[in-house]
């Protein structure tokens, strides 16, 4: 290698790191406020990324974008009209149907409700006969 080591190559070295001012922090922060404005529109505006933004917005205690900031922070309250109460309603019970029991041989029973198809229990009888 030739060439001069006793002076520096650069001069100067840039650096990616930028100082931003409270002022300047503020009035970036501001614009994510205005109606329809993005945090993300506004870091890519100002070349940050958008997490510096929240950070700077937390502490700087400023409002979340909404449209009206003011009332972000602020409780709301919605008016409440309550009916007076009705009177309380019985349930509606249906009349149950009898229950009809039948003792087969060898002691077992079969119960059913006295609406049941007779053909049908007829036919349930019948096999259950068989298996005694």
């Amino acid at each position: 290698m030739s060439g001069d080591r006793s002076v520096p190559r650069y001069a100067h070295v840039m650096t990616t790191r930028r100082k931003w001012s409270a002022a300047e922090k503020r009035s970036i922060v501001a614009e994510i406020n205005v109606a329809g404005g993005s945090v993300s529109d506004v870091a890519r505006k100002h070349g940050v990324h958008t997490s510096l933004l929240f950070r700077w917005r937390r502490d700087l205690g400023a409002a979340p974008s909404h449209s009206d900031p003011a009332r972000s922070l602020s409780p709301v309250f919605l008016p409440v009209a309550l009916s007076p109460p009705s009177p309380p309603v019985a349930p509606i019970r249906t009349a149950r149907s009898s229950v009809l029991e039948i003792q087969l041989a060898g002691g077992r029973v079969v119960r059913v409700d006295a609406d049941v198809d007779a053909a049908k229990l007829a036919a349930i009888v019948a096999e259950l006969e068989k298996m005694a």
